[in-house]
C-alpha cells in the first residue's frame, strides 16, 4: 500500500504540503506558508515523514519558540509525532495538521471526518497512538488565553495587576505608558482631576494596539502611579479607570500599577520580572522581537515646537535596564521620527562604577581625628569599616546617625581619644563651621586633625540612596530636601581650616551578591 504524508494548515490559507518519504521539508516564512510575521524564520521547522511507520520527525530551527498543542518545542531537540498532531510554526500561531493518506488506523476515515475530529477534540498530544514524546521533552504549556477579567495584588498594594478577559501570553511583549502615551487629560492639566479626567492620547491608539494582537504580541501597560500609594487617589476608583481605558481601546490588555517608590516604580524592573517570570505562563519572553513605548524619554523643552521637556526618562531607562527596543509615543503612533530629537542624558551611569583599591594614607600611624565629607550615600559608612577593619580597630566611628547629635559625637570622640584610639567622624559635614567643632577638638585633644573629602556625584549619593532603599538595607531615610540642603552648604575643604591634609577619595562599591551588584548596575533614579 502507497501512503502520503500532508502538512496542512487548520485555517486552509494555503495549499497541504506534502512531505516526502524520508527526505526533510524546512518550513517557514514563505510564499508557500504566506506567514509574513517577522517573528517566524524562514528556516523555523524541519520536518521528516516516515510514511511506513506513520510518523513525522520534526525540529525547530528559528529563533523563536514552535510548538506542538500548545507546548513549546525546544531548538535543535527533535521530536516524533504521529497522524493528527497539531505543529505550531510559531508557539499558538499557524496551527497545522500532520496527515498521512490513508490514515494509519482507518484507511476509510474521509479528510472532512478528520478534520470535524480535529477541530471539535481538544486531544492531548501524550495520548495520542504514533506520538512518541515524554512530557519531561517539552516546555510548560501555556494557557491560551484569560477567560474572567481579574484583579490581583502583590506586596500588600506596591503593585496591582489587572488581566482582562481574553489576554493570551507570548514570547512577544508590547509593552505601553499609559500617561501621555495611551491616554492624556481631557482637561489639558498636567494630572487628572478625577478618575473621568482622559482621553486617547492619539486617534490611531486602538488601531495600532490591534494590530500588535493580530502579529502575535501580548499588550502589557505598565504604569507608576504614586498617588495611589500616598492615598491621594482611592485604588477602587483607579481600577474603574483601567477597566474603562481597555474597554475603550477594545483589545485584552493585561495592566500593572505599581502604587509605591521600591522596586516595581520604574525605571526599575521589579513590574517586567512579576511579567516575565509569573504572569506569562512560562513562555520566556524574546527580548529582541519585544519593545516599550512611553513618554517619560529625557526629551528637553522645545524638542518639538512649544513642546514642554518630558518630567523624567524613566520609560527609556527602564527600557535600557532590560536591554529592550524603546520607542516614544510619536513614534510608535505616528511614525515619526527622534534622529534629531534632542534628549538629556542621565546625571550618573552606574555601569560605570569600577572598584577603587583602598587608600593607605587613610591609615596614620599618629592617633588623629578624621573627618569624613559628603553626601548621604556617598560611602562614607562604608569606607569608615574600612579603615577600622584595616588599622585593627585603632580607629574608632562615631556617627551623628546612630548618636542623635554632633555634639553626643563629640562626647564620645574625647572618650575614644582618651582611650589612646583614632576618631572617624561620620557625618556629612559640608561647611567650614561644621568642621570647624572637630579641628578645634582636636586641637583641644593635642592630636592631628585630617580630612577625607567623598568624591561621589550628588547623582551617584542618590542612586546609592536608591539601591539601599531597594534592598531594604537598614539606613536611615533620605530626602532630596537633604541632598539640596548637603549641595547649598558644600564649601571645599581645604588646609586652612586646620587639617594636616586632605585626601580626596572614590566611591568603592562592594555587594553581597550577583543579584544585588546586577540591581547597583542598573538605572534606579528617574532622572
Amino acid at each position: 500500500m502507497s501512503r502520503s504524508c500532508f502538512l496542512r494548515c487548520l485555517l486552509d490559507s494555503h495549499a497541504p504540503i506534502k512531505l516526502l518519504h524520508n527526505v526533510e521539508t524546512v518550513i517557514g516564512r514563505s510564499k508557500v506558508t504566506k506567514i509574513q510575521d517577522q517573528s517566524c524564520s524562514r528556516q523555523q521547522l524541519s520536518l521528516k515523514a516516515n510514511c511506513e511507520e506513520c510518523n513525522v520527525e520534526i525540529k525547530q530551527l528559528g529563533v523563536n519558540p514552535s510548538g506542538l498543542d500548545g507546548f513549546s518545542l525546544i531548538k535543535n531537540k527533535v521530536y516524533t509525532v504521529g497522524h493528527g498532531s497539531r505543529i505550531e510554526v510559531l508557539l499558538n500561531h499557524y496551527i497545522h495538521i500532520i496527515e498521512f493518506d490513508p490514515p494509519p488506523e482507518d484507511d476509510n476515515t474521509s479528510k472532512s471526518s478528520l478534520k470535524r475530529k480535529l477541530e471539535d477534540e481538544d486531544v492531548s498530544p501524550i495520548k495520542r497512538k504514533n506520538l512518541k514524546i515524554d512530557i519531561k521533552d517539552l516546555a510548560p504549556p501555556c494557557v491560551n488565553e484569560a477567560m474572567d477579567s481579574i484583579w490581583e495584588e502583590v506586596d500588600k498594594g506596591e503593585l496591582y495587576i489587572y488581566t482582562s478577559k481574553g489576554v493570551k501570553s507570548s514570547f512577544k511583549i508590547a509593552a505601553f505608558d499609559m500617561d501621555g502615551t495611551l491616554i492624556k487629560t481631557k482637561s489639558g492639566k498636567v494630572h487628572p482631576v478625577d478618575i473621568n479626567d482622559w482621553q486617547l492620547a492619539f486617534p490611531t491608539v486602538p488601531q495600532k494596539l490591534k494590530e500588535q494582537i493580530t502579529k502575535g504580541f501580548k499588550v502589557v501597560l505598565l504604569s507608576n502611579q504614586a498617588p495611589i500609594g500616598n492615598g491621594r487617589v482611592k485604588i477602587e476608583d483607579f481600577k474603574k479607570k483601567i477597566e474603562s481605558i481597555i474597554d475603550k481601546i477594545g483589545i485584552p490588555i493585561q495592566a500593572y500599577i505599581a502604587t509605591g517608590k521600591g522596586i516595581y516604580r520604574k525605571p526599575a524592573i521589579g513590574m517586567w520580572k512579576v511579567l516575565s517570570e509569573q504572569n506569562n505562563d512560562s513562555i520566556e519572553i524574546n527580548m529582541n522581537e519585544s519593545f516599550y513605548c512611553g513618554d517619560a524619554a529625557g526629551r528637553v523643552a522645545n524638542w518639538a515646537p512649544g513642546k514642554k521637556k518630558d518630567h523624567s526618562m524613566a520609560d527609556k531607562l527602564m527600557a535600557e535596564n532590560l536591554n529592550m527596543k524603546f520607542l516614544t509615543p510619536e513614534q510608535f503612533f505616528l511614525g515619526h521620527s527622534i534622529a534629531n530629537v534632542p534628549m538629556s542624558k542621565p546625571d550618573f551611569v552606574p555601569k560605570d562604577v569600577t572598584p577603587e583599591p583602598f587608600n593607605d594614607r587613610l591609615i596614620s600611624k599618629e592617633k588623629e581625628i578624621l573627618v569624613l565629607v559628603g553626601f548621604p550615600g556617598s560611602g562614607k559608612s562604608f569606607l569608615a569599616k574600612q579603615i577600622e577593619k584595616k588599622s585593627d580597630f585603632k580607629y574608632a566611628t562615631v556617627c551623628r546617625d546612630v548618636l542623635g547629635s554632633w555634639q553626643k559625637c563629640a562626647t564620645e570622640a574625647v572618650k575614644l581619644v582618651q582611650r589612646c584610639k583614632s576618631v572617624i567622624v561620620d557625618s556629612t559635614n559640608p561647611d567650614t563651621e561644621s568642621r570647624a567643632r572637630w579641628t578645634s577638638l582636636a586641637k583641644e585633644n593635642n592630636v592631628q586633625c585630617r580630612c577625607v573629602k567623598m568624591a561621589t556625584t550628588k547623582a551617584h549619593a542618590q542612586h546609592n540612596n536608591k539601591f539601599r532603599e531597594l534592598m531594604k538595607i537598614n539606613h536611615v531615610p533620605v530626602n532630596d530636601i537633604v541632598f539640596n540642603t548637603y549641595k547649598n552648604k558644600y564649601t571645599e575643604p581645604t588646609t586652612n581650616e586646620g587639617f594636616k591634609e586632605v585626601i580626596e577619595v572614590r566611591f568603592n562599591p562592594s555587594f553581597d551578591s550577583k543579584e544585588a551588584e546586577k540591581l547597583y548596575r542598573m538605572y534606579l533614579l528617574e532622572k
